[in-house]
Order: structure tokens, then sequence, then C-alpha cells
């Protein structure tokens, strides 16, 4: 009798393993990966001459989960194949602990601006500061010690590019909505390869110094471009597209609001190809932005739809990477949004039975995010039943959501169709704002190797440094002197004229040579000959921070 039943339990076994073993192998057949913890890969590497470094800015496990669902879920043959994946599930290695510091206190739930500080420069800061002590000094970046290196540098964005999470690589302030500043500082950095949206911040009337930056731009030799057709034309040089005034569309609405719009897979395969040029490597970030701003809104088709747009991205940077052998990819959250969660209080006891299709065809059924929809409502909300049927795919309003609907305008209108689909959905939240859970790593070096472990989102910076041999504190120091007392100490005199708004000027006295220092440039003039230095000049609160090139200028 036993020897029968162990004959059934193997037959068995040997049944379920050839039924599992396509799905598995669709998944991920290769063997596990050779994996470093966060102190040996902190270890110079000269195998990595360049590192991407992708931030889905405040997506959470949920999230990613949902947007696999979605992408399994066949909506015209009404079937869930489970054994679809994504670029991503091949790379999670670790977690990431995401919180801020002032130096005393300690915060759990992050902001975007410290978070990417965090992942940019190694240091705990605080809300609204980007490339700063949460004493307001300034903090030298991977992107600009790469640029120092002689590695060419670039900024992917799907946001304004002076937006806090690219802004943290490029430029220095304690106030991330000084898009002005930030984006002042980012075309005088010496980047590459700038690509998103921003262009309503780079000119006047928004700039009070009434200075055009996209001159500037043009000036320094940059091709500055608008169009997807003219991003996918460029095959060399320096470029900055800006394809919006402000954010490019979700990607579900592209089509039908920004045709002329790069996806985010285009624009991270192109700055690849153009910064591949540099035979001593690049560093590139690459965001997808508007993932957060879907879960600030917990609007869940702009949420999944975004996720997958940058799933595509990331299959597009791992395949430069495997083929190359010298690329490091690193991939995380900075903090999560919404505290999205599959399944809510409708499912507190119907849980065990609800089928996937329950949580993923009202979403399938959208054309467009709410974003999209409200450029199909005319002036007096007349068509609001047909265009939530035809558009967002609810066919089933009641009086008290067409009267929300009525009454949003603008931006509100997500935060008023989201909670309407993710009811229909079952879809939870917890908060319009973000949220403290720890988030997923991902990662791929050289050989197949990862990442792993749980790091602090610090971690992320020091180890890009270490693999290059950068010491980003040393770096600082260089790099961001406090200007005033540094040249009393020469025995200069020092002048601060204040009077254009975002355009202050340190003038430096001494004996017969006069020092002209401009606020968010890369340049000097010395006795009136323009003089180009390693950075940009960063200025906080009355305080000038410049490089030690400046102050040799000074005898």
């Amino acid at each position: 009798m036993k020897k029968a039943l162990w004959c059934f339990v193997c037959i068995l076994c040997v049944a379920l393993s050839l039924f599992a073993s396509p799905a598995a192998e669709r998944i991920d057949s290769r063997p596990p990966a050779p994996a470093l913890n966060r102190d040996t890969a902190r270890q110079s590497d000269a195998a990595i001459r360049n590192i991407i470094m992708m931030i889905p800015d405040g997506m959470s496990l949920s999230g990613l989960t949902l947007a696999r669902w979605y992408k399994a879920f066949d909506a015209e043959a009404g079937t869930i194949d489970p054994t679809v994946s994504l670029a991503l599930d091949a790379l999670a290695s670790g977690l990431i602990r995401s919180w801020w510091s002032d130096g005393q206190i300690a915060g759990i739930i992050n902001d975007s601006a410290p978070a990417a500080t965090a992942y940019a420069s190694g240091i705990k800061t605080v809300d609204g500061f980007i490339g700063m002590t949460s004493q307001s000094t300034p903090v030298a970046t991977i992107l600009q010690a790469a640029r120092l290196m002689g590695k060419s540098t670039g900024l992917v964005a799907t946001s304004q590019i002076q937006h806090a999470t690219p802004a943290a690589f490029a430029s220095h302030h304690n106030d991330r909505s000084r898009f002005d500043i930030i984006g002042e500082q980012q075309v005088y950095s010496g980047m590459d390869v700038v690509l998103g949206g921003g262009s309503l911040f780079l000119s006047p009337p928004y700039r009070q110094d009434s200075e055009n930056l996209i001159e500037s731009i043009r000036a320094m030799d940059y091709q500055y471009i608008t169009t997807r057709d003219e991003l996918l034309a460029l095959h060399t040089g320096r470029v900055w597209g800006m394809f919006a005034p402000v954010a490019l569309a979700f990607d579900l609405d592209r089509e039908e609001y920004g045709p002329y719009q790069p996806s985010l897979a285009e624009m991270t395969g192109k700055a690849i190809e153009l910064l591949s040029h540099n035979s001593n490597g690049f560093f590139l970030m690459v965001e997808g932005s508007k993932i957060d701003w879907a879960a600030h809104a917990q609007e869940p088709v702009a949420l999944v739809t975004d996720i997958l747009a940058f799933d595509a991205a990331v299959q597009v940077a791992l395949d430069f990477a495997r083929a190359r052998q010298d690329t490091m990819l690193l991939i995380m959250s900075d903090h999560g949004t919404g505290g999205i969660s599959i399944g809510s209080s409708q499912t507190d006891s119907s849980y065990p039975v609800v089928p996937v299709e329950h949580f993923i065809a009202p979403l399938k059924r959208a054309r467009l995010t709410s974003e999209g929809i409200a450029g199909k409502l005319d002036e007096s909300r007349s068509n609001i039943v047909e265009v939530i049927s035809r558009y967002f795919g609810i066919d089933d309003l009641d009086e008290a959501e067409i009267a929300a609907i009525r009454g949003a305008s603008g931006r509100e209108l997500s935060s008023v169709l989201g909670p309407m689909m993710s009811r229909r959905a079952a879809i939870g939240w917890t908060t319009i704002g973000h949220s403290g859970e720890d988030v997923i790593l991902f990662s791929y070096l050289p050989g197949d190797r990862r990442i792993t472990g749980t790091l602090d989102n610090t971690d992320i910076a020091h180890i890009c440094a270490g693999l290059w041999g950068i010491d980003l504190d040393a770096m600082t120091s260089q790099l961001f002197i406090e200007a005033a007392p540094a040249f009393a100490e020469k025995g200069a005199t020092v002048m601060l004229d204040r009077s254009v708004p975002s355009s202050a000027v340190m003038m430096v006295f001494k004996d017969d040579t006069f020092l002209e220092i401009p606020e968010n440039k890369n340049y000097v003039f010395l006795n009136d000959d323009q003089i180009f230095i390693n950075s940009v000049i960063v200025h906080q609160d009355g305080s000038f921070f410049v490089s030690q090139d400046v102050l040799d200028l000074i005898p």
C-alpha cells in the first residue's frame, strides 16, 4: 500500500513539474545570478563603464503587481495568462529603506526631493531640499562626479525636467518649487542629453530675470528639439529635448494628446545611443515621473499604464546592459504613493472567491486616463455621461458622481474620476500622499550579477561612487566652498548685487583683480575675461558656493 502511494506521489510530482515548467520558463529560466551585498558593491569595478539609474517615482509593490495583471488580461477574449511577466521581474533583488532626516529627527514617509538627493548624493536631507544638506549647503552628485571623470551624462523624465527627482541630480536648492533657479543650473551643468518636459520654465514670462535659456541652450551648441520625429532622427551630438511646456502626457493619452511626444522607452533608447559615443562611459538617470502623479490622484488606469510604459523603458536599458556587459542598471522607486492595495473594504469577506477579472476588467475598459478625459468634456459639462462611458469605461454613473465631475476643474478631475474607477475595481487606497513602506531594488551588473539585501537609500549613491572610485565628500569639498569667508581669508573684499531676481552676482575685489561671480552659471568674469569653470555656482540665502578653481583666481 505504501509503495503504491509513493508511486502515485512521484507520478503526480512529475506531472505537476511538466505542467509548471513552461510558465516558469517564460518568467525567468536563467540560473540564479551571482549576488553582491552593499559592501562588496561599493568596491571599485573597472568592468562597469556605464551606470543607468531608473526611478519609477511613487511606485509600490501593489502598483507593480496590478500592472502585471493588467498586462496579463486579454480584454477581448476575457482571459488571463498568469505566466506573463515584466522586464522588472527578473531584476528584483532587494529592498531599500526610504526615509529622511535633518540630523536629529528621522521621518518614515519621504518626499521626492530628499529621496532623490539620497540617491544622487548619498546624504539624508529634508522635505523640499534638492542637492542640499538640511543646513542648506550643496553637495556633489554622482552625475556631476561622472561628468568630471570625463563621462557623458543625461537626464530623462516624463515630468518637467525641473521637477524634484531629475533636479536633485544636477542642481542645488532648498526649495524644489524654484523651477527658475533649478532650470538655470541644469542648463549650465554641462549635461549631454536632457529629455522630457518643462520648456515653459526656460524663458519669459515665467522667468523673472528675463533670461531666455532656450537661446542659451542653442548658443552652447546643443540641438534643441521639440518632437518625437526630431529625436528619432538624431544619432550624434548633445541634445535638449523639450516635448511639452510642463509634463508629458500619460502614456495611455499620448496617441490622442501628444503624438509628437516620444515614449519613455524611446527617450531612454535614444539617450543611451547618444551617450554611448563616449568611450569613457556615461551616467544616465531615467524617471517614470507620472506614476507618482497617478497614485496621488488614486487613479489606477493612469498608474498601471505608466508603470507598463516604464517597464518598456527598463527592457530597453536591460537589453543594452546585457549586450554590452559593461553597464550597471539600478532601478528603485523613491517612495510609495497612495497606499494602494489590490482589494478594499468591498472584498473584506469575498476575497477568497474574487477572480482577477474583477480587479482588472474595469481598468481595461478605459481608453484614456482621467487626465485625458478632461479634454473630451465640453465647456458646460453636458456630455459627462457619454464621455465617461466611451473613454473611461464607466457606464453606470449615479447622480452624485455626475455632480462631482461637473464641479471638478483642472487637475481636480483626476482626483474625482480615479476613486470612481477604484471603487468599481475594488482597488483600495489609504492616502492621497506618500507612504512609508520599503521599496523594491531591481539591479543588473555585468555577469548577470545582482545587488542583494536591504539597503538604505543613501547606499545607492555610494555604491555608484565606489564602483567608479569616487569620494563624494571630497568632491563636495572641492566644488562647493562657501565663497565669502574663503575670499576674506585671502584679504579680498566681497560685495553682493541682488538687484535682479534670480540673478544675484558676487563681486570680489583684491588689488587690481576684479572677479564677478553670477549665480547658477558655469563661468565667472576675471577682469572682464570670461572663464569657464567645472561646476555651477550655487547661491542660497545670501551665501555663494564656488569651486576651488574659482577661489584660486584670487591670489
